[in-house]
């Protein structure tokens, strides 16, 4: 084939942003941690003489810090200085605006100790489960999924869900699988005080997090188990089980569906949250927008994860779309299924019931 120079320009500067691209994930994810967005956010605009004064940071490490994020366009600069926008405020240094992502770099930053083992992987067909990642993993998940379980879940989610909010205040059992690090489950526990909540987690990882939120809360009404030391029931006991991102990531979707059918009293509820996306991979290609980084966290995370015992089913982030829930839903057993009217642009929302 003749060589096109205007197409291997066009890859190479591609390739070049991906590149620089990865060096900003390592590079913002150090902001985010060392707080630098939040400082720049309170105090902007400053340059780096005044951010080293107000940080006690080097001020020759934090320079260049600045001029990086500046060429990333992360940062505005004028006049010697480097300030935030409002919009790059909400998206870096806000954890409370429904627009914050800086958790995403810190996610990216901790598969980059997997690297030397993925070989082995792509060769053996065996992933590396959540915990193989280190707790570093298991902190950036639970900052990106923050917002939706924290501000969302009480307010507007469980009130779409028939009848559940009244049963919830009135005392109900209900079960978070998957909990992670417990936010939903602390959410729900704090708004409903009269019912009792259990959260399961086979990440050691996510469950030492959610205890530790735990106890920085007063609640008495919710405890979190790994279900590898005490199985979820296998006869009808939950009012609600709620699943957030979970079903595909699990090795055992099939089973951990079927278990959440067995354990959910006959007129009870699940709330299943997971990754919007297409049917098939063409769709995906044409007209996800993130679908690059979604099929990138699956290599290394989601799919990994669902892969790390050698029968794992490895359904990947984009694989339990609504087609495959359905199906897979009432093989189980459950014979109503129902997408919300909530959903943001990462997940669909679903009632699945008996």
């Amino acid at each position: 084939m003749a060589f096109d120079r205007d197409k291997a320009r066009d890859i190479y500067n591609r390739v070049g942003a991906q590149v620089a691209a990865g060096f900003n994930c390592t590079l913002s994810a150090l902001g985010d941690e060392l707080g630098l967005y939040r400082t720049i956010s309170d105090h902007g605009p400053i340059d780096s003489v005044g951010l080293a004064e107000t940080t006690g940071l080097d001020e020759r490490w934090l320079r260049e810090w600045l001029r990086h994020q500046a060429c990333a366009q992360h940062l505005d600069y004028a006049d010697g200085q480097f300030s935030m926008s409002p919009e790059a405020q909400a998206i870096f240094a806000d954890e409370d605006h429904p627009l914050f992502f800086a958790s995403g770099f810190r996610s990216v930053a901790a598969t980059y100790p997997a690297f030397d083992k993925m070989p082995e992987v792509f060769k053996t067909g065996l992933g590396l489960s959540y915990d193989d990642h280190g707790e570093a993993c298991a902190c950036g998940v639970e900052r990106m999924s923050s917002y939706v379980q924290k501000k969302e879940l009480v307010p507007k989610i469980l009130p779409e869900l028939d009848g559940m909010v009244d049963r919830l205040g009135a005392g109900a059992v209900s079960a978070d699988v998957g909990c992670g690090a417990g936010l939903a489950t602390l959410a729900m526990a704090e708004a409903f005080p009269r019912s009792r909540f259990v959260g399961y987690d086979t990440s050691r990882h996510a469950i030492e997090r959610a205890q530790e939120n735990l106890a920085k809360s007063s609640l008495d009404n919710v405890r979190f188990v790994n279900p590898l030391d005490e199985p979820m029931p296998d006869t009808p006991t939950y009012d609600l089980v709620t699943t957030f991102d979970v079903v595909h990531d699990t090795p055992y979707p099939d089973e951990l569906i079927a278990s959440i059918r067995a354990s959910l009293a006959h007129d009870g509820t699940w709330l299943c949250s997971d990754i919007r996306s297409f049917p098939t991979f063409e769709q995906n290609l044409a007209e996800h927008p993130a679908a690059a980084v979604l099929y990138g966290f699956s290599v290394m995370v989601c799919m990994s994860a669902s892969l790390s015992t050698p029968d794992g089913a490895g359904l990947g982030t984009l694989g339990f779309n609504e087609a495959v829930a359905r199906e897979m839903t009432e093989a189980a057993g459950f014979s109503r299924f129902r997408v919300m009217a909530y959903g943001n642009p990462m997940n669909n929302f679903y009632e699945i019931r008996v």
